[in-house]
C-alpha cells in the first residue's frame, strides 16, 4: 500500500495508525463529501414551489441529481471499490441509510406531507416496503453504474434515475422494449 502511494512506511504512520485508520478517513470524506452533494440537490427541489407529478419527477432527475451524480462521477475509483462485492459491507450500509435520510429529507418536496401512519392502517403496502424499493433502486443504479462507470454518460444516469423513480419495472421493461422494433 505504501508502495502505491510513493511514500514511506514511517510517513504513512505519522498519519495512520494502520490500513484501517486510513480507510475509515478515505470513507468519511466520501461520506461528508455525498452528504452535501445530496443537500446541494435538494435544495434545488425547494425552488419547484409544488408537487410534481410523475412526469416532472422524471424531469427533476436533471436537477435533484446533478451534484450528487458529479460527486459520484469524481469519486468513482473509491466508491465503486467500496461498494463492489468485495468492499465494505459496512460501508454500503451506511450509504443506504443516507439514502434513508435524503428519501425524508425529499419526501415532502415530492410528494408531499404523507401521515405515514394513517397511510400504513388503511394501504395493504406498508410506507417501509415502498421506501426500501425507492431507496434500494437508486443505490444499485449508482452501484450499476459504479461497476462500469464510462458505459453511460451522467445524463443518461439522471435520465436513468428520472425513470426508475417514476416508473414501474413493467413500464420499464416497455419503454425498453420499444427500443428492440
Amino acid at each position: 500500500m505504501v508502495n502505491s502511494a510513493e511514500v514511506s512506511k514511517k510517513t504513512f504512520y505519522n498519519y495512520y495508525q494502520n490500513k484501517h485508520d486510513l480507510l475509515r478517513e478515505i470513507e468519511n470524506d466520501l461520506l461528508s463529501g455525498l452528504r452535501q452533494a445530496l443537500q446541494a440537490d435538494r435544495e434545488e427541489l425547494k425552488n419547484v414551489g409544488h408537487l410534481p407529478d410523475a412526469n416532472e419527477i422524471i424531469d427533476l432527475a436533471s436537477v435533484a441529481f446533478n451534484q450528487t451524480l458529479a460527486f459520484c462521477n469524481e469519486n468513482k475509483h473509491f466508491l465503486s471499490n467500496l461498494l463492489s462485492s468485495n468492499g465494505d459491507m459496512q460501508f454500503y450500509q451506511i450509504i443506504v441509510k443516507v439514502a434513508n435520510d435524503e428519501f425524508d429529507a425529499r419526501l415532502p418536496y415530492l410528494f408531499g406531507d404523507i401521515d405515514i401512519k394513517k397511510a400504513n392502517a388503511k394501504s395493504p403496502i406498508p410506507f417501509s416496503f415502498i421506501k426500501t424499493l425507492y431507496i434500494n433502486t437508486i443505490v444499485n443504479l449508482l452501484m450499476l453504474w459504479g461497476e462500469a462507470p464510462d458505459s453511460l454518460s451522467i445524463n443518461e444516469i439522471k435520465s436513468i434515475a428520472g425513470l426508475v423513480q417514476a416508473k414501474s419495472p413493467i413500464e420499464l421493461i416497455q419503454i425498453y422494449k420499444t427500443y428492440l422494433d
